[in-house]
């Protein structure tokens, strides 16, 4: 009987340190793509080639945490990041340039918070008459 409740205690103070721990309260909230059309109106990103704009916000007590976006697992070149402290939101935001049709997917990370969004590159270069391809998924 005495073992049984140092077993139970034990398995007990293995859990309380779990849930003192703080939680981290950093989150991705969206990831945004887009390109500029002939109009200066943005567009969908679905051609070879296109300027694209591809912006990841994420929200929280912890905002100012590093974050990343990769795409198919490549680091987004010179991001630039925007903290508003006033709001405990930040955003990471650069440009990308489709090399070829295909998928690519997007992943934005801080912290232990990720979102996912797929693009479909269909349209050849300069002309932009892919669809428009943005299949969203995420997980957190």
């Amino acid at each position: 009987m005495r073992i049984a409740g140092l077993t139970a205690f034990a398995a007990g103070a293995l859990i309380l340190p779990a849930t003192l721990a703080p939680a981290a309260s950093a989150e991705v909230e969206d990831i945004t793509i887009y390109a500029w059309g002939n109009s200066e109106v943005p567009v969908a990103c679905d051609y070879v080639g296109a300027n694209c704009s591809v912006m990841a916000r994420m929200f929280g007590s912890d905002y100012a945490l590093p974050a990343t976006v990769t795409i198919n697992g490549r680091e987004l070149s010179s991001p630039e990041r925007l903290d508003y402290p006033d709001r405990e939101r930040s955003a990471i935001r650069g440009t990308w340039r489709p090399p070829a049709k295909g998928t690519y997917t997007i992943v934005a990370t801080q912290g232990s918070s990720t979102k996912t969004l797929v693009v479909e590159i269909t349209g050849d270069p300069q002309l932009g008459s892919g669809s428009a391809g943005l299949l969203p998924s995420g997980s957190r």
